[in-house]
């Protein structure tokens, strides 16, 4: 069984370290810590999996305070308005990520930066910074432990990546312990709060991040993250003036995929085949997640949402970046569009495979897909 008292005490004695700071965490990590236990069925092996999993959070959280109280000039990093990709996923977000953050125009996080989001000791200076080979080692992990995860949302440590690192040290939103295991009185916590602390907490560690990474650039963040679909109106509160960027895609396109997803994300920690369960937690999960879209979406400024088409990601990458710049007011230069053609040239080359799932793998049909989410067809059939 695991213990939230435990795992604090762990990390301080790893650590070395014993300020946490700000404890209000520690609420989401007992709520977490008794979900799992009472819920997720896991077994030994996998329990002490997750349980490094956390302690690797826990240390970093430490480290980050360390730096904090010896750097106070850190939380005096400017934080400019952010554009976030915001989608159901499978809609191409994850690629129109990499193109944005391939131009040089914006801030970005690689696996590698959130992994570990507080330095190691000593390694000030060292060159490659160990962290790169530390991401590379979970990413073996998650490779053996969950091949279709990988397969379905390939990662690099180098590579452009989401924010879930960050999200996971806050014990407060629905990614990556949701996603991963089966913690219906976790997930319930987090969808019972309006979501702003995990905001205040992203603008807190990125400011961390660009003080480490980026200092001095003046850059905007291009961040996404598909599990954050439905908390648009928090991210908004606490980053005033965002653009949002949302990607769509026709629901019977993409749901065998991110019902494959989610059952390669559940191989981490789980023998089991989720297969029979993954079509109705995925309906599920996006039609109450819709609500909050939707009623985010109509009362945000229009001008500072922009609607891409599947097609467009897929399509000729160079003229979408070029539309996207010119939505938000930026320049598109020479070396932005050199950035974008070299990605899109290294991309070609890494061999990612085809899916080749069905709704009919998972027991969906068509009709219930546009029942279920008859909202998303009616506000969006312009761009599916």
């Amino acid at each position: 069984m695991l213990s939230a008292n435990e795992l604090l005490t762990e990390a301080r004695r790893l650590s070395g370290l014993d300020n946490y700071g700000d404890m209000s965490f520690k609420e989401g990590l007992e709520v977490l810590v008794k979900s799992t236990n009472e819920e997720a069925g896991l077994t030994a092996e996998h329990e002490a999996l997750f349980k490094q999993q956390l302690l690797r959070v826990l240390v970093n959280r430490l480290r980050m305070e360390q730096d904090l109280s010896r750097h106070p000039e850190i939380l005096d990093e400017e934080i400019l308005p952010p554009v976030f990709i915001t989608s159901l996923p499978r809609t191409g977000s994850t690629k129109l990520h990499r193109l944005l953050a391939a131009t040089g125009g914006f801030n970005s996080m690689t696996f590698w930066h959130a992994d570990n989001f507080a330095p190691f000791p000593g390694s000030e200076g060292v060159v490659p910074d160990p962290r790169i080979a530390a991401a590379e080692e979970h990413l073996q992990w998650i490779y053996r432990k969950a091949p279709e995860f990988q397969r379905y949302h390939p990662m690099y440590a180098e590579e452009t990546e989401e924010e879930l690192g960050l999200l996971d040290a806050g014990f407060n939103s629905l990614y990556q312990y949701a996603v991963f295991l089966n913690i219906p009185g976790y997930v319930h916590w987090i969808l019972s709060r309006d979501g702003s602390q995990v905001f205040r907490d992203l603008r807190r560690m990125l400011q961390y991040l660009q003080w480490q990474h980026h200092r001095g650039r003046k850059r905007r963040w291009v961040l996404k993250t598909p599990s954050m679909f439905g908390f648009e109106a928090a991210f908004a509160a606490g980053f005033p003036g965002t653009d949002f960027v949302v990607t769509h895609r026709h629901p019977e396109q993409f749901m065998a995929s991110a019902c494959c997803l989610y059952r390669g994300c559940r191989q981490q920690y789980s023998d089991e085949d989720f297969t029979l369960a993954a079509g109705e937690i995925m309906l599920y999960n996006f039609s109450e997640t819709l609500k909050g879209h939707l009623h985010w979406r109509s009362q945000y400024p229009a001008e500072k949402v922009m609607d891409v088409r599947f097609g467009e990601v897929t399509g000729d990458e160079v003229a979408l970046v070029k539309r996207i710049f010119s939505f938000l007011k930026m320049p598109f230069s020479a070396d932005n569009e050199a950035g974008v053609r070299a990605w899109i040239t290294m991309d070609s080359k890494r061999g990612h495979q085809v899916a080749t799932a069905t709704l009919e793998d998972f027991g969906l049909k068509s009709s219930v897909i546009e029942e279920r989410l008859a909202d998303y067809f009616k506000n969006y059939a312009d761009f599916l």
